[in-house]
């Protein structure tokens, strides 16, 4: 069989295997389950490539098991390696046979020479191409535990196998390494045009946009209720008319920052713009929502806004409707903007709630 021939197989894999990790990163990127995951996706590609092994000729055949475990660790880390070794391990052991104990120990060979390799020599070489090269040859060297083969069928053939896993390794690792590394970079600048469209620059807030689409993946308790928490800063035209509009930036990103800071985790805070904010609290008794508006409001007044060298008192007003019925989130802003000017017009830097619980119009302040 050609060279050509014995790369078709692995090459139609790795464009599988590409389509796959793109699917994993979108799911689990930046999260715990990341690298079980990938190594998850290896694991099945190893099982794959030991069932449908390569034949090089008459009684001549291997498999790609020892590129896809060291690609798992080089390019997922250990958790991923040690996922694929497990499927690796059980699917030898399942088809059993005179070369179970050798690919044990060539797996476990491999993963020990990756390992090895990633933190003892990978910094030293700085171009990744020649790094997954360099990486490639010293994995195959895990072809040494076909010694452990019966006499019978040890090493007869070991010098033609050789070229042929190096080359496949080599090739395979390169590849995967390409791709890996293209998915990633595509994924993470995707990613971060995303984030940069939800965000606010201001105030590192969500923007509305980032808002709609959070608020729309959370889930609330309809037992325990949901509030939304809209509030401006009082006055916030006298503050820029008197300090500077670089003074009313500073004055955003400070309350932005010092309530950002009190607020429970799953709180979803965000800018609509101007001087409006809102918080949305997915799971909030109704018996805490009026403390944590005026609390949010006490943090606010209690401390003055110190800018280049001048203090200035601020106070924010708010609104807050809460309810154990889903709403939309712009009839909720709805509801809480109106208890905001109610608020302002009893005479600012106080908080306004309205109690919703069955949908109907119970208000009660």
């Amino acid at each position: 069989m050609s060279q050509f021939q014995i790369l078709l197989m692995p090459a139609f894999a790795l464009m599988s295997l590409a389509f796959l990790f793109n699917i994993v990163l979108r799911r689990f990127h930046g999260t715990p389950p990341e690298a079980p995951a990938i190594g998850v996706l290896f694991g099945v590609a190893i099982v794959v490539a030991m069932i449908n092994p390569i034949a090089l000729g008459e009684g001549l055949v291997f498999d790609t098991r020892t590129l896809l475990l060291g690609s798992a660790i080089a390019f997922a880390g250990p958790v991923a390696g040690a996922v694929t070794l497990g499927f690796g391990i059980a699917c030898l052991m399942t088809m059993g046979g005179a070369g179970a104990v050798s690919g044990v120990v060539g797996l476990l060979l491999a993963f020990g020479l990756a390992i090895g390799f990633q933190r003892y020599l990978q910094h030293r070489v700085t171009h990744p191409v020649v790094r997954d090269v360099a990486f490639a040859m010293v994995i195959t060297t895990s072809i040494i535990a076909l010694v452990l083969l019966p006499p019978n069928t040890t090493t007869l053939h070991l010098w033609q196998i050789i070229p042929a896993l190096l080359l496949c390794n080599i090739v395979g690792v390169v590849a995967i390494g390409l791709i890996f590394r293209r998915e990633r970079r595509y994924f993470e600048t995707t990613k971060a045009l995303e984030e940069h469209a939800s965000c606010d620059p201001l105030t590192n807030l969500l923007n509305r946009r980032g808002l709609d689409r959070q608020v729309g993946a959370s889930h609330f308790d309809a037992d325990i209720g949901h509030a939304l928490f809209f509030f401006d800063i009082d006055n916030f035209k006298h503050i820029n008319d008197s300090y500077g509009h670089d003074a009313g930036d500073a004055t955003l990103a400070i309350i932005a920052q010092r309530l950002k800071n009190s607020l429970r985790e799953n709180a979803i805070f965000a800018r609509h713009g101007g001087d409006e904010f809102s918080i949305y609290i997915p799971n909030v008794n109704a018996d805490d929502a009026e403390g944590i508006a005026q609390r949010l409001c006490n943090l606010v007044s209690n401390t003055p806004i110190e800018r280049g060298g001048t203090s200035f008192e601020v106070s924010i007003s708010m609104g807050v409707f809460w309810s154990r019925v889903h709403f939309p989130l712009q009839e909720m802003i709805n509801q809480a903007d109106a208890q905001l000017l109610i608020a302002k017009n009893k005479g600012k830097n106080r908080a306004r709630v309205v109690y919703n619980p069955e949908g109907v119009d119970a208000l009660a302040a």
